[in-house]
């Protein structure tokens, strides 16, 4: 049976420890570059091989070694009262929560936009406060730029797309499965004319993904049975009436503004679901009596987490020349805004 390559046996080619060896194959900054480079040289020539069950088990057998990993940086947009009914954040930041602390780890957030902030002051108390893990949320109330942090320092996570100046590994809602999958359980419940009402915003969220998909769906019907979306910055009860009308929708899947233009749908004269079905391509905030898909958030903030954990303990830091993304997929919401399934024969 073949050797295998050690630590050890790299330390003894490269003239360094063998500590410094694990330190250099973990891309640990306090090695230098050229020491780093000359050991991942020696570690190819040799052969050298990552065994991964080795791993697990050396962590396995000091999970309980440090207690206290340090801290996670949540990155906002809004001031921390916004929380009290901002019901999808509060649940990102639970999720984000209890993963963290299931690691060892304590979050704190930090509004980036407040008043007396700025990058620099912010730099230095992530960096005094020893934090090198960020997560970026969602930037509200618009998609937009993000304040330049000196990103070499830190393992950065985005969530979602709102944040559209920054090339970073991002967690995200999969709206390709979610619109799919509501457009199946609409067509269950025997819809065949689902329009999609979309803001302009929500466009820039999804990174066009929303309408993408919508618009593939629409592409595979027969051309008479296509519906073609209401797309605009700004959306309005009469606009929205006549989409209505000329469109022959059945059925609604609301974006935005759910409670608003729910009620303006019942002002324009539709009985929901008698004459219109309505749901909502991602329930938030306090909408538990629409239909629709639940992004849940929760589930995507412990991603979020799970993602910037992981690249903290690889030492990746800085923003990457291809980001990776993980995605969440959201789950269907029965409710009485849309007519009841027909019984299958």
């Amino acid at each position: 049976m073949e050797k295998r390559v050690s630590l050890r046996d790299i330390a003894e080619r490269a003239h360094v420890h063998f500590t410094t060896v694990g330190l250099a194959l973990r891309n640990d900054p306090r090695v230098t570059p050229a020491t780093a480079e000359r050991i991942m040289a020696v570690a190819r020539e040799l052969g050298y091989t990552h065994d991964a069950m080795l791993s697990a088990l050396s962590a396995y057998r000091h999970r309980n070694a440090h207690r206290h990993a340090g801290v996670i940086g949540c990155i906002v947009t809004y001031p921390p009262e916004e929380l009290k009914t901002n019901v999808t954040e509060r649940q990102l930041l639970e999720g984000i929560t209890r993963y963290a602390h299931a690691q060892g780890f304590g979050v704190e957030s930090f509004q980036i936009n407040a008043p007396d902030m700025t990058p620099a002051r912010l730099n230095r108390m992530l960096l005094t406060r020893g934090i090198n893990g960020l997560i970026l949320t969602p930037r509200l109330p618009e998609p937009g730029h993000m304040p330049d942090l000196e990103w070499e320092h830190f393992s950065t996570v985005a969530v979602g797309y709102s944040i559209t100046d920054l090339r970073v590994h991002r967690a995200c809602v999969n709206h390709a499965h979610n619109i799919r999958l509501a457009m199946r359980k609409l067509n269950e419940h025997g819809y065949r004319r689902v329009g999609l009402v979309l803001p302009y915003g929500i466009y820039e969220r999804s990174l066009g993904i929303v309408p993408g998909t919508y618009l593939s769906e629409q592409f595979l019907l027969p051309p008479k049975e296509r519906v073609t979306p209401l797309i605009d910055h700004t959306i309005t009860k009469a606009s929205l009436g006549r989409w209505l009308r000329s469109q022959r929708i059945d059925c609604v899947m609301l974006s935005a503004f759910p409670l608003e233009m729910l009620g303006w749908i019942r002002e324009l004269g539709y009985r929901v679901p008698e004459d219109l079905g309505v749901c909502l391509g991602q329930l938030y905030g306090k909408t538990e009596g629409l239909a629709g898909i639940d992004n849940q958030m929760d589930l995507l903030g412990e991603a979020a987490a799970s993602f910037v954990v992981s690249l903290m303990q690889q030492n990746e830091r800085g923003l990457p020349a291809y980001p990776r993304s993980i995605s969440v997929e959201g789950r269907w919401v029965e409710q009485s805004t849309v007519r009841a399934m027909a019984a299958r024969v």
